[in-house]
């Protein structure tokens, strides 16, 4: 089963007050869907993921797509993003971050890529999202993680729980 959960990334964006940009989101997936949001939105798209076939995936549904911003896939490791620093205004990982072996250079990473005063947005599952999804609890080790790491590069951090997911917004 799958979450439709256009309602929590349009929340995310929203709660960020992101308007128009260009956007990395980092383990974007097969289906591309926060990029494919974000590029419908109007914003200028790179997504990234470690597996070529996501990838490929990615750019064939995009051929399917209008939008009216753009949309661009990239083969490459969330530990080693290709990107000078400071490249974008905004990087997301959503749902992502449960799939990556060494979350911290992950989030050192977002923030090295993101402009001064841009923002890092993260979603990932909770309890109820990782039952869905048929993952196995840890006890909210992931999130807690993640929030110890984006202490150490921002004090501005905005922390809010939906049905499924834990969202981060932090600006630089």
């Amino acid at each position: 089963m799958i979450i439709d959960d256009i309602a929590d990334r349009k929340a995310l964006i929203e709660a960020s007050g992101l308007k128009a940009g260009r956007v990395l989101d980092v383990g974007m997936g097969n289906c591309g869907c926060m990029a494919f949001f974000l590029a419908s939105d109007g914003f200028q798209v790179v997504g990234i993921d470690n597996s070529p076939e996501a990838v490929r995936k990615s750019r064939q549904d995009a051929q399917e797509e209008s939008f009216s911003g753009t949309f661009e896939a990239r083969v490459a490791n969330g530990e080693h993003l290709p990107f000078g620093a400071h490249e974008f205004d905004a990087v997301v990982a959503y749902h992502a971050l449960h799939h990556m072996e060494n979350v911290e250079l992950v989030i050192a990473e977002m923030f090295r890529v993101c402009k001064p005063l841009g923002f890092v947005l993260i979603a990932d599952l909770n309890e109820n999202g990782l039952k869905l999804y048929q993952h196995e609890s840890d006890d909210c080790k992931l999130m807690k993680t993640v929030e110890l790491c984006l202490m150490e590069y921002t004090s501005s951090i905005r922390k809010f729980e939906t049905e499924y997911n834990f969202m981060f917004i932090c600006q630089k």
